[in-house]
This record gives C-alpha cells, structure tokens and sequence, in this order.
C-alpha cells in the first residue's frame, strides 16, 4: 500500500446543513499518513450506470453524503450518462465494476464486445448469465473472460472516466473459486496500474445490504463504533425509490429483497449515506474516511 496521495477532490452543490460535518469528515482524510492504528475506511458505491435512478443517487451520495468511491457498470443501460457525470466529477474515486451476470428479471445484459466472440460466457442469445452459478456451469474461457474485462476497461477510459480500480459484479474478487480468476484479475489490475478492490488487505466489516429498511442506520452506526484499526470497506448500493428500481427483482429467488424491494432499499442507503447520526458516528469514532485514489499512486 502506498503513502496517502491526495488528488483535487472537489466538492458541488453541498446544502448549508451538510457543508460543515462534510468538511471536517474530508479534512481526515488530509490529515497525514496511513498508520497501521487508524481506522480508515473505504464507502464503495456499486452499480453506478445500472439505472437513470442510479446517476441520481451516486451525485447525491457523493456530494451530501460520504460516499468515498464509486463503481461503474459499464454494458448497463445507463453507462453513458454514468461516463458523463464522473466526467464533470473528476474529483471522484471511480471505479470499474467488471460485470460477468446480470442478475435481474426481464433485464437481460450483453456484454461490451460481440457475444460470438465471447461464445463460453453468455446464453444461447447473447446475454450474459443471471448468477454466477449458472455462468460457472458453462464452464467459461479465462481468455474470454479477460476479454471482456479489459473490453469494459477500455470503453469506460475511451469515453473519459478516470479509471482508478477495478472490482467485480455479484462476486467478491477475495472469495471467487473459478479457478484462474483471481490470478486474471491480479494481472488486469498489474496492466492497468490499479488497485484490484477487496485485494488489498480490506475488512469487509459493515454490511446493510439486506438488513431491514428500518435498521439499516443503527446497524451501519454500530458497525461504524465496532471498527478496528486498519483498513475497512463498506460495500453499499445508493439507489431512489423510482418505478424504475422497484421493479428490479433477482433471477435467483434466494436473493430477492423482502420488505419493500430493492428501490426502496436502495434509497435508504442513500439515506444513510446523507444522515448526520452517521457522519457523527464517523467523527465520534475516528474513522478517516479513503478511497483508493488516496491509497495509490496515479502518477504515470
């Protein structure tokens, strides 16, 4: 890991309420080098591009609430207005969220680069596999895959994002068993000059996912007063409550969102993300706040 860099980070249309906690959040992130007894921590956003609700909710998370990083979907519908908005952000930690499935129902997604070429990894149509059960039974080619990858890598940096890590879809990089796709993403992360997310000594130690709409903010809190020194993440998914996302259910019905849907608790996320019960948390119990733009050296 190398020393803290900061880069110009940049701060738009904060309200009054927040600009001050904000500030001083951010100022620990300023504050000197990374000490193995401090507790950092790392806000990864996903699916940024997934939706129109998604653009929405990254801006906010980012520019009212304490968001640190953000990964982008780059074959999802709404990719090109995610590639806009960090374009006018490039203070913004981006990432790439390097997607293998699309998960959800009546929502199929294709990959970056023509499926004949791609054949072992998509469905007899073209589309990408809805969970990665069904995309390991296939038994899909590391050079496709690696492909792929850098096919969305390099759309994402032709259309002017500032690429700063990488990390996977639905499947954690640390966990993953297909054999070979760690090693792949390794040397992917080596090409780029990036960090490969969930590889770099992270404790994935807060987690709201699917906690209960009504217990997200005391369990993120909890979570918050409960870290340890070191370097953490919290993988969260800011969202609205819009039509658009309150019809998104899982192909695998083990993963489908109880109590509201997957709108309304995404927008609780965002909510949480915006409350001032957590940013004090955040200040109360000396968590600095990075991304992995201060935790890597950029500089070519």
């Amino acid at each position: 890991m190398n020393e803290l860099i900061w880069k110009d980070h940049t701060m738009t249309r904060i309200s009054k309420k927040n600009a001050i906690i904000i500030i001083t959040l951010l100022s620990l992130v300023l504050s000197g080098a990374v000490y193995a007894q401090e507790k950092m921590l790392i806000i990864r956003g996903d699916d940024l591009g997934m939706t129109q609700g998604s653009l929405v909710a990254f801006e906010q998370a980012f520019n009212n609430g304490i968001l640190t990083a953000a990964s982008v979907m780059v074959p999802t519908p709404w990719f090109e207005g995610a590639a806009e908005l960090c374009r006018k952000n490039p203070g913004w930690c981006t990432g790439i969220h390097l997607m293998l499935v699309g998960e959800w129902r009546g929502y199929k997604t294709r990959p970056v680069l023509p499926w004949s070429k791609i054949s072992s990894m998509v469905d007899e149509d073209g589309y990408l596999y809805t969970y990665p059960d069904e995309l390991w039974e296939k038994n899909p080619k590391l050079k496709e895959i690696d492909a792929e990858f850098r096919a969305q890598i390099d759309l994402a940096l032709k259309k002017g994002i500032n690429v700063q890590y990488i990390d996977t879809h639905y499947m954690h990089p640390s966990s993953v068993t297909h054999p070979g796709l760690k090693e792949l993403l390794i040397k992917i992360g080596e090409d780029y000059d990036i960090p490969v997310s969930m590889l770099q000594g992270e404790d994935y130690s807060v987690r709201i996912y699917s906690t209960p709409i009504d217990e997200k903010l005391s369990t993120a809190i909890k979570s918050i007063e409960d870290l340890k020194p070191g370097l953490n993440i919290w993988v969260c998914h800011p969202g609205i409550d819009s039509p658009e996302h309150g019809a998104l259910i899982h192909a695998n019905p083990d993963h489908i969102m109880s109590g509201g849907g997957v709108g309304k608790h995404r927008a609780e996320v965002l909510n949480v993300l915006k409350s001032i019960e957590l940013k004090s948390a955040i200040l109360k119990n000396n968590v600095k706040l990075v991304s992995y733009q201060d935790l890597w050296d950029y500089d070519k």
